[in-house]
């Protein structure tokens, strides 16, 4: 297994870009905004993790490929 130089820890803040909500404008698809979350779980064998963003509207978690 190739480990990462800087792994991804559980807890550990970061900055990702989610796909799951993008934000649209004038009815067209735009990219997602950089948002800063937090890593709540990590694959057993670090093949992706999860982290929680906290939004306006509430609590969202998405899960990215690798550490």
């Amino acid at each position: 297994m190739r480990q990462s130089p800087c792994p991804v820890e559980v807890g550990q803040q970061v900055v990702r870009r989610p796909v799951s909500f993008p934000v649209f404008l004038d009815g067209m698809t735009q990219r997602s905004p950089s948002l800063d979350g937090r890593v709540v779980y990590v694959h057993p064998e670090r093949r992706y993790h999860t982290v929680e963003f906290s939004l306006p509207g509430g609590v969202v978690r998405e899960s990215f490929p690798g550490v």
